[in-house]
């Protein structure tokens, strides 16, 4: 394996969100002279993968043992032919309930002062929300039960199989697709990046015309 061969496979890594950066948890670029360590998620996935396979990993417990791992990572089923994920409306509906959670997830305002395995904790318990003030023509209000979309992407890799942002964008169109949720504010530059995922197809379970969702890396 060369050099270049083996940085792009920690880069699929990060982005199926099994290796993340020590020194700088919001970077999703593998760097050749960073810190990296193995994330709940992929703790997870090595745990499930010895567990599966009975291998002797005595020297690993002492890790599972203090590290935080992903409890209920949400798998989805892929086609055998392709790898694809399986789309039904059941699938994401049942989907949809492990994102939103049991009830509305408020995370405390000094959450990033807390400890880290306190705050994935409690990010694990559904996508964090905020109340948005919002302004417009009408007057302003206040819109409830709001997230950045740029979350949502962060959330469904670390707590899904996803295996990357395109398909956790993927997954999230669906859910607008499906009238789960829906586009409150798009405050994006014309200058900014961003993830723009196209749904062409149609669902078995549903009808209705193409959706198109943008994620901005700055949303």
């Amino acid at each position: 394996m060369t050099p270049e061969i083996a940085k792009a496979m920690c880069q699929h890594f990060m982005d199926a969100g099994l290796i993340g950066s020590a020194t700088d948890p919001f970077s999703n670029l593998f760097k050749d002279r960073s810190i990296y360590q193995v994330t709940p998620k992929g703790l997870h996935v090595l745990e499930r993968f010895i567990s599966k396979n009975g291998i002797n990993a005595n020297a690993l417990q002492p890790v599972f043992a203090t590290q935080p791992i992903c409890i209920k990572l949400l798998h989805l089923e892929r086609r055998s032919s392709d790898d694809e994920i399986i789309i039904t409306q059941s699938v994401i509906i049942a989907f949809f309930r492990r994102f939103a959670g049991q009830r509305p997830n408020y995370l405390p305002s000094d959450s990033h002062d807390t400890d880290p395995s306190f705050r994935y904790h409690e990010q694990a318990k559904g996508i964090p929300l905020f109340d948005l003030q919002e302004k417009n023509k009408k007057g302003s209000g206040v819109v409830r039960f709001a997230f950045y979309a740029v979350t949502v992407l962060e959330w469904l890799c670390d707590f899904t199989s996803v295996v990357g942002r395109e398909e956790a964008a993927e997954m999230a169109a669906q859910f607008v697709r499906f009238g789960l949720i829906t586009l409150v504010s798009d405050k994006r530059k014309t200058s900014e990046s961003a993830i723009v995922f196209t749904i062409r197809g149609i669902p078995s379970s549903t009808s209705g015309p193409s959706v198109n969702v943008c994620f901005s890396n700055n949303l």
